[in-house]
C-alpha cells in the first residue's frame, strides 16, 4: 500500500512539473535604469562604451522612461480580468497591482505585448486584426484606475521580481527577475529582458533572461538579435453573421411598390447578395438592380407578381454559407384596387382613415 501511495505522489509530482512549464503570460522585460542614470551609463551624449544606448520608444533619456515592466501573452483568447501583479524588491513584497474587470482584459490574443508604466499615458487602441498588438496602461497614485489599480510601484536594480496571479489568486508565472535568473548582475544602468522568443515553455528561471546595456524596446519585441512573435500572432478572421430584419413576417407587399429590405451583420462582410423567391425557396432570383456593398438597407422594387409564398435571402457574397432567410413567407399581390390607399391590397378602415386625414389637403399648386 505504501509503495502505491508513493508512486501516486511521484506521478502527481510529474504532472504538476509538466504543467508548470506551460505559461499563459510571461515577463518579457523591465527597466532597472535609475532615474539619475542613462541606459549604459555615461551622459546624454554618449554611454560608457562611447555609443548611444537607448530605448526604441523613449530614445536616450534619463531613467529610460521611468518605472515600467513588460509582459507577453502566450495563451490565445486569454481572460486577465482581475489578475494581480506582485512586485518584490530584495525578496520582500513591495506592491500588488490589480487589473480591473474592464473588457480590454477579457479576450487577449497570443503575442500581445502589455506594458505597465508609471509615466506613460494609457493606450488601449489595441486591435490585433489591424496589426496593433500593444496595450499600455498607466499605474500611479493619480491615474484613472479604469484599467489597473491607481497605485505607484517600484522597478529597480535591487533584485526586482514579478509574480503573476490570476483572479483566483493562483500563481501563473514567477516570481521572475534578478535573483531568480540571472542570479545577479542587473545594474542601475541596465534593463532586464528575455533574449529568446517567448513561448509556453519559457520559465521564470530561464537562462535566456539577462541584463542589457545597449538597447531596450518598450512595447516592442526585444532585440539582442531579434525576438520573433509572429508564431504567436495568428489571428483567425472573425466569424461573420447576417440577420434579415425585414421582411421577416407574414407581410403583404404590393407589387410594383418600393419596399425597404433591411439586415444586420457581425464580422467582416463587404458585399451582401440579395435574392427573392416566389415559390417558398425552391428557386431564387437576384434583386434588380443588384445590391452594392453592405449598407444594411436596400430599396427593393417589388416585382409585379401574385405570389403568396415569397421570401427574401441575404448572404455574404464572399461566403454564401453565411446567410439568412425570411422567417415566414410573405405575400406579393398585383393590386388594382383604386381605394387601396395604404397599399396592402385590402380596402378597409385604414384606407378610410388615410383618406380622411388627407381630405382637405391639395397637392395642386393652383388650388384655391
Amino acid at each position: 500500500m505504501l509503495k502505491r501511495v508513493c508512486l501516486s505522489v511521484i506521478c502527481l509530482m510529474f504532472v504538476f512539473a509538466g504543467t508548470a512549464f506551460s505559461a499563459s503570460v510571461i515577463l518579457n522585460e523591465y527597466n532597472a535604469v535609475d532615474d539619475a542614470e542613462y541606459l549604459g551609463g555615461g551622459t546624454a551624449l554618449a554611454d560608457e562604451a562611447g555609443g548611444r544606448a537607448s530605448d526604441s520608444y523613449f530614445g536616450r533619456v534619463p531613467g529610460n522612461g521611468g518605472d515600467w515592466f513588460e509582459l507577453v501573452v502566450i495563451t490565445d483568447h486569454l481572460d486577465m480580468r482581475y489578475w494581480k501583479f506582485d512586485i518584490y524588491t530584495d525578496g520582500l513584497l513591495d506592491e500588488t497591482l490589480d487589473l480591473t474587470g474592464h473588457s480590454i482584459w477579457s479576450d487577449l490574443r497570443s503575442g500581445t505585448i502589455i506594458t505597465i508604466s508609471e509615466n506613460i499615458p494609457t493606450d488601449i487602441s489595441y486591435n490585433p486584426a489591424a496589426g496593433d498588438w500593444w496595450i499600455n496602461v498607466q499605474a500611479n497614485n493619480t491615474s484613472s484606475g479604469l484599467y489597473i489599480e491607481a497605485s505607484s510601484f517600484p522597478v529597480n536594480s535591487s533584485n526586482w521580481q514579478l509574480r503573476i496571479r490570476n483572479a483566483s489568486g493562483v500563481i501563473i508565472y514567477g516570481p521572475a527577475g534578478e535573483g531568480v535568473s540571472p542570479a545577479s548582475g542587473v545594474g542601475s544602468t541596465e534593463v532586464f529582458k528575455l533574449e529568446a522568443t517567448p513561448s509556453a515553455a519559457t520559465t521564470a528561471n530561464s537562462t535566456d533572461y539577462d541584463g542589457a546595456k545597449i538597447l531596450s524596446t518598450f512595447g516592442s519585441p526585444n532585440q539582442w538579435g531579434f525576438q520573433n512573435l509572429e508564431g504567436l500572432r495568428v489571428v483567425a478572421p472573425a466569424a461573420s453573421t447576417l440577420t434579415l430584419l425585414t421582411p421577416n413576417e407574414t407581410e403583404v407587399i404590393k407589387g410594383g411598390s418600393v419596399y425597404n429590405i433591411t439586415w444586420s451583420y457581425t464580422g467582416i462582410i463587404d458585399t451582401v447578395l440579395i435574392e427573392f423567391s416566389i415559390d417558398n425557396g425552391l428557386s431564387w432570383s437576384q434583386v434588380y438592380p443588384a445590391n452594392a456593398g453592405n449598407s444594411g438597407f436596400y430599396a427593393w422594387l417589388v416585382p409585379m407578381v401574385d405570389a403568396q409564398q415569397s421570401r427574401i435571402r441575404v448572404s455574404n457574397m464572399a461566403n454564401p454559407g453565411v446567410y439568412d432567410i425570411s422567417n415566414a413567407a410573405f405575400a406579393i399581390y398585383q393590386c388594382s384596387l383604386d381605394a387601396d390607399v395604404t397599399g396592402d391590397c385590402i380596402v378597409d378602415m385604414y384606407d378610410l382613415a388615410s383618406m380622411a386625414a388627407a381630405w382637405l389637403e391639395c397637392a395642386n399648386p393652383v388650388c384655391p
